[in-house]
């Protein structure tokens, strides 16, 4: 038998069509992964567009329904449409509000464009449908906000930036579903006005018209800030924030204060100490007030009474307290000690202020509410004491220990 012998021509015709093949087969590949490409990245920006739109159209809920849709198709619009693209043809928004719960808004913004293909041309498919959706729910809030009236605010020039920066705080939210709460505090803390909806004219003008008084008591703010939203009706979606506006560093703070001895002894004071009244020596055993400090120093500033901050000079016979005015040099009866049992002077008192912030602080954050530090000064001050605290204000803002 002869061996047969395949013409080399034969092979190199067969290797040619299968390499034309290959070619048209590898474009083909090619252009398909180009036009998925383009389909990817429209569906990319549709979906960015669609997400600014929902938020957009969540923070506006003051304007109402047909003004939320309104908002959340320009801000869709704005960050991709079709007339700016020329890779894309037919884009267009649907926008939904609706309220799945009392005093709350629920904005959903679908996406639909065309993507147009290059490649994919030459097999019959010139363009892609894509389609993105978002959604954004505007949940009520209940928020306290409190602020320093402190004079070391006003000594640093900083007082009318704290006026203009909370009044401008309430712009952002909306009068007929979120509930705002007004605290101040210096010496002691004060409710300016409950907690209520359509709330800006009047918290507006009660920032205008308030004025730096004394001393720093954040904890007595915060205490006073939870109160309100411990009392507020019950919204079950509703977020409870207590916003604190401050110089962030603390002068005084509130507690059972002991002045003589009593019932209980020399030691922490019991509730027979509060209620104990030595006739002769005209003074208490306990007083529920603030001990106060200057910024600087180690100085005792003076006592105080909580219920509007007046300085207490001394005490009657059945020991009711003799005041004066807040800002009065006279002396005040001084502490035997402190509540956690060290001496009095402004060291201790600036600590004991920040510690029992930083209580009040944690037992708001137990109640599940949020809270916010606004730090309001200059940190270039000359006296440490003039300037915020901004590592406190950190740790009054944190959760699970972790600084926020």
């Amino acid at each position: 038998m002869k061996p047969s012998h395949r013409n080399p021509r034969s092979q190199r015709g067969v290797i040619l069509i299968l390499f034309v093949i290959g070619i048209i087969a590898v474009f083909l590949i090619s252009g398909l992964v180009v036009d998925l490409g383009v389909a990817f990245v429209t569906t990319s920006r549709l979906s960015r567009a669609t997400d600014a739109g929902a938020l957009a159209g969540a923070r506006h809920t003051s304007a109402g329904m047909a003004g939320i849709e309104a908002m959340a198709r320009k801000v869709a619009e704005a960050n991709f449409s079709s007339v700016a693209d020329a890779s894309t043809t037919g884009s267009n928004y649907t926008v939904t509000v609706d309220s799945p719960a009392t005093d709350t808004i629920r904005v959903r913004v679908n996406g639909a464009a065309t993507a147009n293909t290059y490649f994919s041309r030459l097999i019959g498919k010139t363009h892609v449908d894509v389609s993105t959706v978002a959604e954004a729910t505007r949940f009520p809030l209940d928020m306290s906000l409190v602020l320093d009236l402190s004079y070391s605010l006003q000594r640093n020039n900083a007082f009318d930036d704290m006026q203009a920066a909370a009044t401008n705080f309430l712009d952002y939210f909306d009068d007929n579903i979120d509930q705002f709460g007004l605290v101040t505090y210096s010496t002691w803390a004060e409710e300016k006005m409950s907690l209520r909806k359509n709330f800006k004219t009047t918290g507006k003008s009660i920032i205008a018209g308030l004025h730096a008084i004394t001393d720093t008591n954040i904890e007595e703010g915060l205490r006073l800030g939870k109160r309100q939203l411990d009392m507020a009706p019950d919204r079950p979606t509703a977020l409870k924030i207590v916003v604190l506006f401050t110089d962030g560093r603390p002068t005084a703070f509130a507690d059972a204060l002991r002045l003589a001895s009593g019932p209980g002894g020399t030691g922490a004071c019991t509730p027979e100490d509060l209620a104990y009244c030595n006739s002769r020596s005209r003074r208490p055993a306990c007083y529920n007030g603030a001990a106060a400090a200057y910024i600087n120093g180690s100085s005792f500033r003076g006592l105080f009474r909580l219920s509007d901050g007046a300085k207490i000079i001394s005490f009657t016979s059945t020991c009711s307290p003799i005041v004066t005015r807040n800002s009065s040099y006279r002396r005040s009866p001084a502490p035997l000690r402190l509540p956690d049992g060290s001496s009095t002077n402004g060291y201790n008192i600036r600590r004991l202020g920040i510690e029992q912030s930083e209580a009040w602080a944690n037992e708001i954050r137990a109640a599940g509410y949020t809270i916010y530090s606004v730090g309001l000064g200059n940190p270039n001050a000359l006296y440490p004491g003039d300037r915020p605290d901004l590592d406190f204000l950190r740790r009054l803002a944190n959760e699970r220990g972790v600084v926020d």
